[in-house]
């Protein structure tokens, strides 16, 4: 069904991989839907290292040699792909509701390049399969593979934070514009402070910002399950908390954040909610 991509202008300042890992996990709860997250990234692949303890090649959990997306893009060149495979080629999370896609473990530009003509048979087919397809692309504007995971995706999440440079270059950049042009897309505010005088009405007034905006607020808690690899377990353990507790609020930004971007990207959240509402 939906692909969406989560895509910054900036590196290393709008935490995308953070949010995209938080909105997944909250999607898998939360919500009935079949949810795959991949990435697009060759040289760090910090998705990978947020869910799964044991990433490396042949031990664990996973073996990047016979699963992800060079395992899949083998499929693809031999003809051999159909939707039902892609499966088979991740890594459950949360078992029946979230997988992982490896990205690919080519070791240069040339080869990670060569990947990027078969990314779309790729995420076509996950497409036929799973309900939800989030996707965590480069920042910036000067990667192809970027590029055809966006043109192609029914949903682009942009991740900006408070700092008044980054915001002045997304909504006063004209390469932005060229970059989104008729695509709908939301904006995601990470690491957020609420406390900050650039807040999120703020930043709506300064800039006239008509799109649909959310925000993940910064949780020390969450920062250290990613660090432990245990954000799935972060997420189970706060699902049901009290309003008192510290990270009432980082939670209820989140499920905010997950249903928007689902409602943006036109799944019927009522349909797909474990709630029925």
């Amino acid at each position: 069904m939906g692909q969406i991509a989560f895509w910054s202008p900036v590196g290393g300042q709008a935490g995308s991989t953070a949010n995209i890992s938080a909105v997944a996990t909250v999607i898998s709860m939360e919500y009935m839907t079949k949810t795959l997250m991949s990435h697009t990234h060759w040289d760090k692949p910090t998705l990978e290292s947020t869910f799964i303890r044991n990433k490396d090649i042949g031990e664990g959990e996973m073996n990047y040699a016979t699963a992800g997306m060079d395992a899949l893009e083998r499929l693809v060149r031999s003809q051999k792909l159909t939707p039902e495979l892609v499966r088979d080629f991740t890594t459950p999370i949360l078992a029946n509701r979230l997988d992982l896609m490896t990205g690919t473990t080519k070791s240069d530009t040339e080869l990670f390049g060569s990947i990027s003509e078969v990314v779309n048979s790729i995420f076509d087919a996950a497409k036929q399969f799973y309900d939800v397809s989030l996707i965590d692309v480069n920042n910036g504007f000067d990667n192809s593979f970027t590029n055809t995971v966006i043109y192609n995706s029914d949903l682009i999440v942009v991740n900006l934070n408070q700092n008044q440079s980054v915001l002045e270059q997304f909504f006063n950049g004209c390469e932005c514009n060229g970059l989104l042009k008729d695509k709908e897309y939301v904006i995601v505010l990470g690491q957020y402070d609420r406390n900050s005088k650039y807040n999120i009405g703020h930043i709506k007034r300064t800039f006239k910002c008509d799109n649909p905006m959310y925000t993940i607020p910064h949780n020390t808690g969450y920062m250290d399950a990613i660090n432990d690899r245990s954000v799935l377990e972060f997420f189970l353990k706060n699902k049901n908390i009290r309003p008192v507790n510290v990270n009432y609020h980082f939670m209820n930004d989140v499920r905010k954040c997950a249903k928007g971007i689902l409602d943006a990207s036109g799944i019927d959240t009522k349909i797909y909610s474990e709630r029925g509402a």
